[in-house]
This record gives C-alpha cells, structure tokens and sequence, in this order.
C-alpha cells in the first residue's frame, strides 16, 4: 500500500485495466474503497481511439473520429490477427496501438497514485483466443506492466457486482462496443462463484453502428440514384454519424444522419426512428438472448442452476443502454423491469471487478522484463506518445528542489543503482561526476535513448556510484 500525496488513503499499487472495444478505464484500490482513475477530463472512461496532434506525436484516448488514416478505433478486435495498420506515415501491430492505450492508462494511473505503477489485472473477452490473450499481454509488456492475471470480462462484472449485492443468483448481460459476454454468478457471503458462460468477440454496438450504415447507404442510392458503398471514406463519415444518432435513439424516439457533401453533387439527411433501429438489430439482439441461454445451460449442467433460479441480471457495457435490449432481457425472463438492474454504471462495472481481483496480487518494485527486442520497441512507443501538457505552475513559488527521483520507466538491471544513487545524493549532495553520471541517464530514459546507450550509461552510473558509496 502506498500514502496518497494528500495523505487520506493508501493505495494499492496494482490497478485493474478494462481495455474495451469503444472504451477503456483503470482502477484502484485505496485500502478501504476502489476508486476510478478519472483522466484529465474528468471522466472516468476514456475513448479506445489512438489520433496524433499537430505535430504528429501520438495522442491516446481520442474521439473517434471519420478519417482511419488520423484516427484508429476498435482495435481490441484486430488482437492477435497479424494485421498491420498504417498510421502517421508507418506501419504498426495492433498489440503496438494497444500499448498507446495502456500506456496512457498507466500514466494517469500514476499520476492518480503519486508513485510508479508496474503491475495489473487485464480484462479479456471470454472468447478470446490464444493468439488474442498473448497479444495483450504483449500490449502490456510494451507498456512496462506486469500482467497478474487476464480476468475474463463477466468474471470482473461479478466480482464488481459481488462487493456490493445481496446473497443471490445473477445474470450478468455484457454488451460492449465489440464483444458479448453472458455469465450466471452465485454471490454468497464475500464470496462469487461463476456458474455458467457463453459469449462472442464479434458481437457488439459497432455491429449496430454498421447496420446503420448500411441503412443509409441503401436510402441514398433508393434517393439519389448512386451506389456509394464502395468508398471506404464516405462509409467511414457514416458511421461517425450513426455512432451519435445510435446514442441520440436511447432517449428520443427519431433522430436523423446528417450527410453534407458526400459527393460534388449529393448531400443527404436521412430519417432513422428508433423503431427501424430495433428492427434491423433485433437479429443480433437474438444472438445475445441465444448465448445468455447458452450460459445458463452451462451453469444448469454444471452446477444445477437454471433459469428459474435467477433473482436479478446485471448489465455491463455501454451498449445494454439501448432501451430494446433491457426490454428484451425482461421479456425473456418474464419479469417486470425492476429486476434488470440500472443502478450501476455499465461502463464501469468491468474496470472495478478487475481493480478488485488486482488486491490479491503484490505490487513489484520495477517492471520484471519482457522477450528480447520488446524493451526497444516500449522506448520507441514511449517517445512517439504525446507528452501531456503541463500543469499551470502553483500560486507559491515551490521549495528548492532536490535531485529528480529515480524514472519509472528505468531499466530492470539498473533500477537498483538508480534508486540507490538518488538516496546517496539526498544525503550528501553533490558528488560531482555521480550526479553526472545520474542526471545523464535519467535524461537518456526521458529522451527514450536506445537500449545501447541506456546500458552505457547505467554502467557508467553503476561505476561512479560504487566509487562514490561508503
């Protein structure tokens, strides 16, 4: 555990990840209560977008947006296919725009904290393959955490359910932007035992979005008599659009894509009542209700339970916001409306269940390495994200500072000579070349230097500190 800077908690220093398709989040447990990581926006959510600003530095956590070569979205997906993705001039893995992401997480994470944070608890979708799973790690390792566990997405609903519900049987109903996940949990006194799951890693919100598209798609050619199907730009604005009129639909009953100048000469606003949006999701909304039965089929076989030994379902993601999946969920269940649970943020509830499982796990004093060639490419991403604007200065001019303190981000093999030189300079001051020999290595892990370089440096510290030391 570690003291806030304000001195009200202590955290523990391995946080929970929700990397999603649409959204991601962290969280972090303060001893007593788990707290989201708000970024500095203030929200608790951050977009799963990697953009570039002006001066073509990587920024994580962007709106999507409708041009793919400035912006790239729902990569969760692209996990573990091999496909390369140009962005900024070059070529990069999607584990390498993953890391963009958890690499912004992390920071705020530490900003949250005060302190370096080297270790988390990584959500994955139940269906997930291996191939995806190891992508992720991947992702991490090149974003220097230590991944503790992967905790399948309904597993961290229910534990998130599990640290404040009622002993009981839930349905936990996960729709994210990209996945679906179902799972029957039994939460018992401090204890949450997962029954039964089913789910599918291509079954989500951005299916909806696409459905839209081709909605519009077909209303422009029945209006203006052109097929624009087949440029990938325009589709590309489409869904822009119908990704904020799809989320206009959960509270008003009409809304309307408005499409100027997708050509010279066509310009297009297309209509889109909430009920033909029911209609043409109703078979994927199917889909989730088949592999919900799948679910408790599973936990029937395995444990006894069925359908009628449900008390409550849980809704996770933001997608279950559409109102035509909770009536759904009421119908299918025979219920009344006050046993689909809304009091919880679905965007949220995957992020605390993963900070929850993260206190089972000791936080690591420095990141403990990854496969060779990975720290080269960790350095190289960290140098092409965008480095956050600084804070305004404070009304009071600050205390004469000391030494800078040890980077996060430095080498495994001379973390040790780092920190205890840093020690050495707060107690004696300046000893000359040992200073040096510090400032100069911390500037190269700052500047993101090449592993060879770094390594000179660190012997040179390793050195000066072993001549200087008692």
């Amino acid at each position: 555990m570690t003291e806030h800077p304000d001195g009200y908690a202590f955290f523990h220093r391995v946080v929970g990840i929700d990397l999603g398709s649409s959204s991601c989040a962290v969280s972090v447990w303060d001893g007593a209560k788990l707290l989201m990581v708000r970024g500095p926006t203030g929200a608790a959510t951050m977009p799963a977008s990697v953009g570039q600003d002006r001066a073509g530095q990587v920024v994580a956590g962007v709106p999507p947006a409708d041009d793919a070569e400035t912006v790239i979205a729902d990569i969760k997906r692209r996990l573990g296919t091999g496909e390369q993705i140009r962005f900024r001039g070059r070529t990069y893995q999607p584990r390498e725009v993953c890391a963009f992401l958890m690499i912004e997480l992390k920071r705020q994470a530490e900003v949250f904290v005060g302190e370096p944070i080297h270790d988390a608890v990584v959500t994955v979708a139940t269906a997930a393959g291996e191939a995806q799973r190891r992508a992720l790690r991947e992702a991490a390792g090149l974003a220097q955490l230590n991944v503790r566990r992967l905790v399948e997405d309904p597993v961290a609903a229910a534990m998130a359910l599990g640290a404040d519900a009622r002993p009981g049987t839930y349905a936990i109903f996960d729709l994210g932007g990209g996945t679906f996940d179902a799972s029957v949990v039994r939460v018992g006194d401090g204890t949450v035992d997962v029954l039964g799951t089913a789910g599918d890693q291509r079954l989500g919100g951005d299916d909806f979005d696409e459905l839209i598209v081709a909605y519009a798609l077909r209303q422009i050619r029945e209006r203006h008599h052109v097929d624009l199907s087949r440029d990938p730009a325009i589709r590309r604005r489409i869904r822009w659009e119908a990704e904020i009129r799809k989320r206009e639909l959960s509270a008003a009953d009409n809304t309307t894509l408005e499409l100027p100048v997708l050509t010279a000469t066509v310009s297009a606003s297309v209509p889109l009542s909430r009920r033909a949006f029911e209609a043409m999701i109703e078979p994927d909304v199917q889909r989730t209700l088949d592999l919900l039965t799948e679910a408790i089929a599973a936990a029937r076989a395995a444990h006894g339970v069925g359908w009628g030994d449900i008390d409550q379902v849980v809704l996770a993601g933001g997608s279950t916001r559409i109102p035509a999946i909770r009536d759904r969920l009421a119908g299918y269940f025979g219920w009344g409306a006050a046993r689909i649970r809304t009091d919880l943020d679905p965007d949220e509830m995957v992020a605390r269940g993963a900070g929850l499982v993260a206190r089972d796990y000791e936080a690591a004093s420095l990141f403990e390495g990854s496969p060779v060639g990975l720290l080269s490419a960790s350095l190289r991403l960290r140098a092409e994200l965008a480095v956050p604007e600084a804070l305004p200065p404070p009304e009071e001019p600050p205390e004469a500072p000391g030494p800078p303190g040890p980077p996060a981000e430095t080498p495994a093999d001379f973390r040790r000579v780092a920190e205890a030189t840093y020690m050495l300079l707060l107690q004696d001051g300046d000893l000359g070349a040992l200073e040096v020999a510090y400032g100069s290595f911390i500037s190269a892990v700052q500047a993101a230097a090449p592993d060879a370089r770094l390594a000179e440096l660190g012997a040179a510290l390793e050195e000066e500190y072993q001549r200087a030391s008692p």
